[in-house]
């Protein structure tokens, strides 16, 4: 998948002191600012007519909004809102590495354990060989972390990212099993855990390594550990015929494009989601599970759960120690989520990501309480939905409340 690090946007998402209260949109929001700065914020990116749309959920202190514009070419001629579907490409990648926390608390595995314990066949293939470095093996934790040292894409006999069948739709050739032939005979450059280097592969072999350790197909541990769990009902590695007439058109250069297809990629770049699921999702990471993953008295989350999410969001590397850190720079790896630094020291965890059509962002921080996601199906070079959090933080700066940036 195509994306940037942009760690332009990470600089602007260095504030230190929570936003207001803000709530679901009804009367008790006339009186809120916050409203009047979301809406501003998201109608001067909203993209030209006919281009796509933009949909930005905020959630605080458990209270939520979502605010959309533009027209997303739904089938059901539905507008762009809470419940409209979108591909979130690289936002994935946190679900797969809390799958991994998962595993780990449920002591199926160690972040430590190299791959070549679980990895002995990818689809119908079996891997001959798991790469190493003169006997240094590659660990989970290198996987989650994009310091394996496995490049972005692999290059096969029927795929290479400079001879692409079909540009629109990039990766639909490229199958498990020549994810496994590639997989068999590919040289590390590099010591496994020294740089960091953005590896879609890699996160797609860690999916195929966490489900040999569960013996369950990573489908099904989605569901299990994340999906089900916490009430997304419309986060999804394949839509229903339902959830199809919600989705969004993605758009490149103001013309529709199809969705990427991505078979051996999926626990990279796969999943389907809504600015309403996400929304979920962002207030379990806040530490407000939903009733049936709650805690004692139907309060913050059941103690597994929360063991299972402090894993996923505990930092696994941080670039400062990295002989290499590349473009992680200062900022930090936890399983799955970059992790950059509030002026107070506290985490913001977060991801971007974009397929051929879609563009995504999400962010939280859960000292602060505020959690931000954007989608948008128009011109993903646009980087709209890093664009908007940036928007939003600049004018959320000159409230009173929220401290100054550095």
């Amino acid at each position: 998948m195509r994306r940037g690090l942009l760690w332009g946007v990470l600089c602007l998402l260095l504030w230190s002191v929570p936003l207001g209260p803000t709530g679901a949109i009804g009367l008790d929001w006339v009186s809120d600012p916050l409203v009047d700065v979301v809406t501003r914020a998201v109608e001067e990116r909203q993209p030209p007519a006919g281009s796509g749309s933009l949909v930005v959920g905020i959630i605080r202190d458990g209270r939520t909004l979502v605010v959309g514009r533009g027209d997303a070419g739904r089938p059901d001629g539905g507008p762009a809102d809470g419940r409209t579907l979108f591909q979130i490409a690289s936002l994935t990648k946190p679900f797969t590495g809390t799958i991994m926390a998962e595993l780990m608390r449920e002591g199926r595995l160690d972040a430590a354990d190299p791959l070549q314990r679980y990895l002995r066949r990818v689809g119908p293939l079996p891997v001959a060989h798991v790469p190493d470095y003169q006997g240094r093996p590659i660990r989970l934790r290198d996987l989650a972390t994009h310091t394996a040292g496995l490049p972005n894409v692999p290059e096969t006999p029927r795929f290479s990212w400079s001879r692409l069948e079909d540009p629109r739709n990039p990766y639909k050739p490229l199958s498990r099993g020549e994810l496994a032939l590639w997989l068999s005979v590919y040289q590390l450059p590099v010591p496994p855990g020294v740089r960091f280097s953005y590896s879609n592969a890699g996160m797609s072999v860690l999916g195929e390594a966490l489900s040999v350790a569960a013996g369950q197909p990573y489908e099904t541990l989605l569901k299990r550990v994340v999906t089900d769990r916490f009430g997304l009902r419309d986060t999804t590695l394949h839509p229903t015929a339902e959830q199809q007439t919600r989705k969004a058109a993605g758009h490149a250069r103001g013309r529709p494009v199809p969705d990427w297809e991505a078979p051996a990629m999926l626990p990279a770049f796969g999943l389907y989601s809504t600015a309403d699921d996400l929304l979920l999702w962002l207030s379990a990471n806040l530490g407000n599970c939903p009733s049936g993953s709650a805690g004692t008295g139907g309060h913050g989350c059941a103690p597994p759960v929360a063991a299972t999410l402090a894993l996923a969001q505990s930092i696994q590397v941080n670039g400062r120690s990295l002989a290499d850190p590349g473009s992680l720079g200062s900022g930090a790896m936890a399983l799955g989520w970059f992790v950059a630094w509030a002026t107070d020291g506290t985490p913001i965890h977060w991801h971007s990501g974009s397929t051929g059509g879609f563009n995504a962002y999400i962010a939280f921080s859960k000292a602060h309480r505020w959690g931000v996601v954007a989608l948008t199906n128009s011109d993903p070079d646009q980087v709209t939905a890093d664009h908007v959090v940036i928007d939003l933080v600049r004018r959320l700066e000159a409230r009173p409340e929220v401290a100054s940036l550095p």
